[in-house]
């Protein structure tokens, strides 16, 4: 059986198609892997900023403190998000990586009396390529929440400046 039948028949492309194509997506996870570290590192010191706000709290400000508390408890909640897609884009690297190397396997393998190798190569080149994809959207989806409880942290922040500037007399 020629694993380009699934393509539609023999094409001298459908052994690049399979190299390249998750080499591709491994670059695509690569590149969201890199975003989502230096969400995480702005995520990491907006936590740390809170604490140092919250621990810098008068008494008499106990409300705000409250307020700054829930607010932290949102960035540390960010936080956890992201490392979360931070593991299921990793998790697609390696996919993408196993299925681009499992794929040059397949390659080598070309003889007809290693159909079966070729055919066990084929399905886990496929399934490694799945499982990429599917850590891909998990990953994706995970940074759309991130972003939405980045708003609301962001509007309350800003609630909260502008409560203390309204509340400060008028030199």
């Amino acid at each position: 059986m020629d694993p380009t039948a699934a393509l539609g028949g023999p094409n001298p492309f459908a052994a690049l198609t399979f190299i390249a194509a998750p080499a591709l997506l491994t670059n695509a996870s690569s590149l969201l892997l890199l975003g989502t570290t230096n969400r995480l590192a702005r995520a990491v010191d907006r936590v740390r900023a809170l604490a140092s706000q919250i621990a810098d709290a008068d008494e008499l400000e106990t409300a705000l403190a409250r307020r700054e508390l829930d607010l932290m408890t949102r960035a540390e909640q960010r936080v956890r998000i992201i490392v979360r897609a931070m593991t299921a884009f990793y998790l697609a690297v390696g996919s993408f990586a196993f299925g681009t190397m499992l794929a040059l396997v397949g390659a080598a393998i070309v003889t007809p009396e290693h159909e079966m190798a070729r055919i066990w190569v084929l399905r886990l080149t496929i399934a490694a390529c799945v499982i990429g994809v599917l850590a891909i959207m998990s990953g994706s989806l995970a940074l759309v929440f991130e972003s939405r409880i980045t708003f609301r942290i962001l509007t309350e922040e800003a609630d909260l400046v502008r409560h203390r500037h309204l509340r400060k007399p008028v030199a």
